[in-house]
């Protein structure tokens, strides 16, 4: 008689049956002779019962026959069960790695079963007892990486999230996804291929179509977003300063979606860089991520590599930041061939593979990057997201967390100041333009706190800050009253501040984020670290021996301090400072530039050209054996390189937008009068608009000296917050949108601001999706537009009842004298 499974381990003919639809499944998609291998197993009289022949390869009688073969497996003794599971893992491809270990461990860890493989003869039962063996070893070397890979992500996330206000939440993060473009380009010419992918980008690079390229508004959680990323490429876009890498780190911590039997693989692509030489992909998992315990044994790494080989679908790689790296990666056109993976390769070749699914087809793939740099992963993402910024409400409950959760702040600010002040930093953070910039993104926002509390504490800084540079500048008087034996101004730290600038300028001019020690003069180090302008980063040299690095806390805060070096020192002189601001290099649109940086640089040099930071510049310019006379002078030169950009009538609807950033940041009104004195109307083509960039829209708006401005949105997206802002623009004319995405919620947010348009004469809301609900709507806000001489509705869904709901208003509108 059989032997019994022991009592104290789960009845297999049990697990049989709870798992019968999923191995259903599973042997359905296995080939024909893997099926005859199993059917073996069952006695001949078995088929005769069931009047089936398992020798057919008929694939209408195959369900029949798996059926057949798990319903007999279920009822049979516990043995010929085990053997069956045993089977079944040895032979079957694809089974979950959970699943696999379950039907692994209910059928051969007894230990009276533990060898009985059912096999026809004796050398394949010792051959199959040998695999049994390797698979467990393995096995075991697998979960044991992933519980050392857990540690390590743990002790990360601890030091990203040191002095964080608010805990990051999956499920608190919006995302809006976007339609991944899987089409081939390889035989397309360049303009036709950057048309295809314009709705992947904020804006087509080369040229900006006026075909609707978009996709409608929608918004899901993080959490939400990933939970269909296994097994695919997804790209998860965002802003400079919307927490990319925060929340991959967040991905690790958590596991996210990511089930715990899977290891998660971290990378950053700055740390890519430094590795120039070819390496397999052995050695980039062990030698620059994580080298495992007895990691020098390569017993052990050829355990884990050929378990990641056999399982792909079980691992998660994490590649942040694709905009840092400096090379470029590839698509994959065509039959994709799989890649030796004994042989080293460079590393945006190993990148490249992994994406193309060249290496591990099946894992998951998770890439970050800025907008400007999705157009690389064209063709290769199988889904695509955008991180979203926080509105009104998500900044309210920040700073309710600041001075509730963290009551250490409250009392703190409390203690040094009256009520008065404590009051005007709520209406700081609140109504202050240049703050609301911060409060858009991840980082950013944190900036708001230095500032604010520095104002707060510092009775002499109480100016409310009215651009993004005059922001760092107080962020930066922050950062230095944390030195030591600080004085109040922290102009005895003029020196050091100089120098650490200088690494900045040269860290930009050599594409360089990430400093050696020994690249860094000691004092400064130990003077940056201390007030916390520098953070430390641990990485691998090429000889993957651990060594630690530092950069700046942000890429926007080296950029910054770039930007005073241009402006307080000779390192650049004029020739040089006219040539990055030229036309030609300051807005360049070849789409095989890629830069580790962003336009920050340009906005804050813009910036500090303006008076109010003159008296900050001249302190800094003295360190350099540079005068009051010298600082004013290259202030100039940065305007009048900036009034030939607003003359231009040749920048399209992009650069437009960069150059009503720049000329607000420099807060020249006459500047932002030229830039309407060659152009009426400023056109916007597929690009993704934020609040910020409404606000700078507004500036150059409303210092027009004629009511005639127009403003011409097409296929442009944009949250509803953005019409709020957009009503600060006194000045319109003429007002149009035209795009299938702008439909009845668009227009019904549009009506509640258009009364406020107190110039507007003409109202296109064309190509639209507008419907009769839509039409009421906006009609409700037209009637109170007195001055309104030109509506035009076409091309939309209005029917017979959204042209009456137009057509009531006709009456109302005593200066209307066309209608479309």
């Amino acid at each position: 008689m059989d032997e019994e499974v022991n009592p104290d381990h789960e009845n297999v003919n049990s697990v049989l049956a709870q798992d019968s639809i999923e191995l259903f499944h599973i042997l359905s998609s296995q080939s024909h002779s893997v099926i005859m291998e199993l059917c073996q197993m069952m006695p001949s009289e078995a088929w005769r019962q069931y009047q089936l022949d398992p020798s057919s390869s008929s694939a209408a009688g195959r369900p029949e026959l798996i059926k057949t073969m798990l319903d007999y497996f279920r009822s049979a003794s516990a043995r010929k069960c085990r053997n069956f599971l045993q089977s079944v893992c040895f032979s079957c491809e694809n089974i979950p790695m959970l699943l696999e270990s379950r039907l692994m461990s209910v059928a051969g860890y007894d230990n009276s079963e533990y060898k009985l493989v059912f096999v026809p003869d004796q050398s394949s039962a010792i051959l199959s007892h040998f695999h049994f063996e390797v698979y467990f070893t393995c096995l075991d070397h697998w979960e044991q990486y992933i519980s050392e890979v857990k540690k390590f992500l743990l002790k990360r996330w601890e030091r990203l999230t040191a002095g964080l206000v608010r805990e990051v939440q999956l499920e608190n993060v919006w995302v809006s996804p976007r339609a991944a473009n899987r089409t081939s380009h390889v035989n397309l010419p360049n303009h036709e291929y950057l048309k295809s992918a314009a709705h992947l980008t904020s804006f087509s690079p080369n040229s900006e179509p006026d075909g609707d390229y978009g996709y409608l508004e929608s918004r899901v959680t993080l959490e939400t977003f990933l939970q269909g990323c296994m097994g695919k490429v997804t790209v998860l876009v965002g802003q400079t300063g919307s927490g990319k890498t925060l929340l991959t780190s967040c991905l690790g911590q958590q596991w996210g979606p990511i089930p715990s039997s899977f290891v998660f693989v971290l990378l950053e692509f700055r740390q890519l860089n430094l590795l120039s030489h070819p390496l397999s992909l052995s050695e980039l998992l062990f030698q620059y991520y994580l080298p495992p315990t007895g990691g020098e044994d390569a017993k052990v790494r050829t355990a884990i590599i050929d378990y990641l080989l056999t399982n792909p679908e079980q691992s998660c790689w994490v590649l942040d930041g694709y905009d840092e790296f400096h090379g470029k990666l590839s698509r994959q056109e065509g039959q994709r061939k799989p890649l030796h993976l004994e042989d080293p390769l460079p590393v945006a070749d190993l990148i490249s593979g992994l994406l193309n699914r060249q290496i591990l087809p099946g894992s998951t793939v998770l890439v970050t990057c800025r907008v400007r740099d999705l157009i690389d992963l064209d063709g290769i993402s199988d889904q695509v997201g955008q991180l979203l910024g926080w509105d009104q409400d998500e900044i309210k409950e920040y700073v309710d967390n600041f001075f509730g959760a963290k009551g250490e702040n409250f009392i703190y600010l409390y203690l040094h100041c009256c009520w008065a002040l404590f009051n005007y930093f709520i209406c700081f953070i609140y109504f202050c333009k240049a703050l609301r910039k911060c409060c858009f993104w991840l980082f950013c926002i944190n900036l708001i706190f230095l500032c604010g509390s520095w104002c707060l504490l510092t009775p002499t800084s109480l100016q409310v800050p009215a651009t993004l540079t005059q922001v760092y500048l107080t962020v930066l008087a922050s950062f230095l009253s944390r030195a030591p034996n600080h004085g109040g101004d922290g102009n005895q730290y003029q020196s050091e501040l100089c120098e650490l600038s200088q690494l900045a300028w040269r860290g930009l001019e050599e594409s360089k984020i990430l400093f050696l020690k020994e690249e860094i003069p000691q004092e400064v180090l130990k003077f940056s670290l201390k007030i916390g302008l520098l953070s430390q980063v641990e990485l691998r040299r090429q000889d993957g021996i651990l060594a630690n690095a530092y950069c700046f806390i942000h890429l926007t805060v080296q950029e910054f301090l770039a930007a005073l070096r241009i402006m307080t020192s000779h390192d650049v002189n004029d020739a040089q400072l006219k040539k990055r601001f030229s036309l030609k290099t300051r807005w360049t649109t070849k789409s095989d530039q890629k830069t580790v940086f962003t336009d920050s640089l340009y906005l804050y040099v813009c910036g500090l050209a303006s008076s109010e930071c003159t008296p900050a510049l001249v302190e800094l310019a003295k360190v350099s054996g540079r005068a009051q006379s010298w600082v004013q002078k290259r202030q100039d030169l940065v305007l009048t390189l900036l009034k030939t950009m607003c003359n231009s009538n040749t920048l399209t609807g992009p650069k437009i937008l960069q150059l009503c950033h720049s000329v607000q940041e420099s807060q020249s009104h006459q500047l932002a009068k030229q830039v309407f004195g060659v152009r009426p109307k400023l056109e916007l083509r597929n690009i993704w608009l934020l609040p910020n960039d409404i606000e700078a829209l507004a500036f150059v708006v409303n210092s027009a000296d004629h009511n005639d401005i127009g403003l011409d949105f097409g296929a442009c997206s944009m949250e509803l917050e953005c019409l709020i802002v957009l009503a600060r623009c006194q000045g319109i004319h003429n007002l149009s949108f035209h795009s299938r995405k702008y439909g009845d919620k668009f227009a019904e947010k549009l009506s509640s601001v258009l009364p406020k348009f107190t110039s507007l004469r003409k109202l296109e809301f064309s190509g639209a999706s507008l419907t009769a609900t839509g039409a009421a709507s906006l009609a409700s806000g037209l009637q109170e537009c007195p001055h309104i001489t030109d509506i035009n509705v076409s091309d939309n869904n209005l029917r017979d009842e959204g042209i009456s709901r137009i057509a009531e208003i006709f009456t109302k509108l005593q200066n209307l004298s066309n209608v479309a």
